[in-house]
């Protein structure tokens, strides 16, 4: 009897300790995040592959050890992306170099990245990046590649693409909360960015308008901070999104080829010194999940181009 009792107790015990695990697993909170997103004109279904018509994005971002904060500090987090941006010009199809209006190149990267946000909502990020134009950034390949899998056109005009050319870029981004209805469904931000390297180097202004079921912009997935450095839980968002943004160009390296080279390629372009970007979109995330899409129209990168230009992109992240 007593041998079976002692029995009984021991399987209790172990079935409490697997209860318990099992609870503490149910417990766990996100320490990383992963994140696509591709960015494509086909999205609009308008049929035509002109100046930014692709780009593709891998990003993971993990969150910094929560001793490191500071007192009025509510989350730090640390990301890495690699990437592709494709420029053609107004077509995927130029026949002679007269028809390129916009220089055609893609834009190969990776990039290191790391986020403060602040208890006030404010947030500050700097980000460093390496990367290439030219036949190195495999747009040829890979437009190639996507025509061929669709049964698209066949492709004309990567011989006149930008030289190779190697360059890295630092960017610091400042930002933060402006107002906020009683309600809370309606808040107002801003941020400035500023880039300067031997790729990109220009000055970026954006005010950001959200409606809907939003939250704080230290746990939002609007300022890529759903990924909580105390393990805290996140509520669901579902918003829609206005961002303007104002662009002063420095230098373009897909635009005006490699900075330190004297043959930049058979097409380069003095750019507009000032474009003006408007974005739109809907995101919503749940739990582990989140998702985005977004329209963006832009003005003339090259004052001599036949067209604006406007795109879609659609993004997903999953945090574990």
């Amino acid at each position: 009897m007593t041998s079976a009792l002692y029995r009984i107790g021991k399987a209790c015990m172990v079935s409490a300790l697997i209860f318990g695990h099992a609870v503490c697993l149910a417990q766990h909170r996100p320490r990383t995040e992963f994140n696509f997103r591709n960015d494509n004109d086909l999205y609009l279904f308008n049929k035509q592959d002109q100046y930014y018509t692709n780009g593709i994005f891998f990003n993971i971002r993990k969150t910094a050890d929560s001793t490191e904060l500071s007192a009025n500090e509510a989350n730090r987090i640390w990301g890495l992306t690699i990437g592709q941006k494709m420029y053609n010009a107004y077509t995927a199809n130029i026949r002679y170099i007269e028809e390129v209006d916009r220089p055609i190149t893609a834009y190969l990267f990776f990039a290191a990245d790391f986020d403060r946000y602040f208890k006030s909502e404010r947030f500050v990020s700097v980000t460093t990046e390496i990367g290439t134009i030219g036949q190195r950034a495999l747009g040829k390949q890979f437009q190639e590649g996507i025509h061929k899998a669709f049964r698209l056109y066949d492709i004309a005009g990567w011989q006149y693409q930008l030289k190779n050319a190697f360059g890295i870029d630092a960017t610091a981004r400042y930002g933060g909360l402006l107002y906020r209805n009683r309600g809370q469904w309606f808040d107002i931000s801003g941020q400035v960015v500023a880039t300067l390297g031997f790729n990109h180097t220009g000055v970026s202004i954006a005010p950001g308008f959200r409606f809907g079921r939003i939250n704080p912009l230290h746990r939002s997935i609007y300022t890529s901070s759903r990924l909580q450095v105390q393990g805290k839980a996140v509520a669901k968002e579902l918003f829609l999104y206005y961002r303007p943004r104002l662009h002063f160009v420095g230098y373009d390296a897909t635009l005006q080829g490699g900075m330190f080279l004297r043959d930049k390629g058979p097409v380069t372009y003095v750019p507009a010194r000032w474009v003006w970007y408007h974005q739109v979109g809907i995101m919503y995330a749940k739990n582990a999940l989140s998702l985005h899409l977004q329209y963006i129209f832009y003005s003339r990168e090259v004052p001599g181009m036949f067209f604006r230009h406007r795109y879609g992109s659609v993004g997903m992240g999953y945090r574990f």
